[in-house]
């Protein structure tokens, strides 16, 4: 991974003409074809900084608006999505395969997957006639705290950098009591802001608790179970918590009615 990620990194830090971004992703024969109609576009250059970064979403986004960034190819195509980071390697792993199932790609098959001191890896291999959309899975990244700094494409591949170290999951808080309706999996709640929840099981429920609780990175800070039906729990959290999962010790099916969440 190592000479992938230092030459990606190269790119992002020093290639910081909106140009060269551009030609990132549409190709540098489609950029020079092209150079009049893109030049006057992106003139205003400050028009697509964020944070004193490229914009690469807006960028992304004006490109499919003037047909240079296609939605759907002409037949079913192996294609690949790489994601690059520095740190937070737990937020980011998860995070990334829910940017996958945002643009509706759940069929995948993961082809590298890679940590050490320069950072962390995932890939993700596919066959489809859509693209995946980089307009989507940057703004759901950057919905969840993540920096964009930068997207490439070459041919049906796509490489993105990032910055992952403010990441979050995007799951309900429990600062006051919430009513979860259903629940067909597990429950992630971030409880960063509560140090005890009561959690009651609604009627029908038949609940065997699993809870699994997190700190800030998902690293696993305690575990909860019990070996009977409960319709109501009392916890308290560890220092440090910041998530936890809530499930069931056999099945969802236990729990499909969902919960009433009391913090303390």
């Amino acid at each position: 991974m190592r000479v992938w990620f230092s030459l990606l990194l190269a790119l992002s830090l020093y290639a910081s003409a909106i140009d060269d971004r551009i030609i990132g992703l549409i190709g540098l024969r489609t950029f020079e074809q092209n150079r009049l109609i893109l030049n006057t576009v992106f003139s205003q250059t400050d028009r697509y900084k964020k944070n004193g970064l490229i914009d690469m979403v807006e960028v992304a986004r004006i490109l499919e608006r003037l047909g240079f960034l296609p939605k759907k190819l002409k037949a079913p195509t192996p294609q690949e999505v790489w994601f690059f980071s520095y740190n937070n390697p737990r937020l980011f792993f998860r995070l990334t395969e829910e940017a996958m199932q945002e643009v509706y790609i759940f069929n995948y098959t993961i082809t590298h997957i890679q940590q050490d001191e320069d950072g962390v890896l995932q890939a993700f291999a596919f066959t489809s006639a859509n693209i995946p959309d980089p307009v989507r899975i940057g703004s759901f990244l950057r919905s969840c705290g993540i920096k964009i700094l930068d997207i490439q494409r070459q041919g049906d591949t796509w490489r993105y950098i990032l910055d992952s170290s403010t990441a979050s999951l995007k799951v309900p808080r429990a600062e006051k009591s919430l009513d979860i309706k259903k629940s067909t999996s597990a429950l992630w709640l971030n409880v960063s802001e509560t140090f005890a929840l009561s959690i009651v099981a609604k009627k029908g429920d038949h609940w065997f608790p699993k809870i699994f609780i997190y700190d800030k990175q998902l690293r696993p800070l305690g575990q909860i179970e019990r070996s009977g039906p409960v319709r109501r729990l009392e916890i308290s959290l560890p220092n440090g918590s910041y998530y936890i999962k809530i499930s069931d010790k056999f099945t969802a099916k236990n729990i499909k009615n969902g919960f009433v969440i009391l913090p303390k």
